[in-house]
């Protein structure tokens, strides 16, 4: 998801960061794909989620084959 892709769906969602939430977006899909690939998930593994935001790991994380289970607060 490139930057712009996180400001074209915050426009179309009408949603905008809270700051107080510490709420930030990744955007650098190396950056994405790199942190997925450090945690070796399989298909047999259920990952849990916790603000996944926008999907930015959610999507590497789906490519794996694993379970994910996402918890978004807002």
């Amino acid at each position: 998801m490139t930057l712009s892709d996180i400001r074209t769906a915050l426009r179309e969602t009408r949603l905008s960061p809270v700051k107080t939430l510490g709420q930030n977006f990744l955007h650098d899909q190396n950056l994405a794909r790199w942190i997925v690939d450090q945690a070796q998930i399989t298909p047999d593994d259920y990952v849990v989620e916790i603000g996944p935001g926008l999907g930015a790991l959610t999507r590497f994380i789906l490519e794996k084959g694993a379970h994910v289970l996402a918890i978004e607060k807002d």
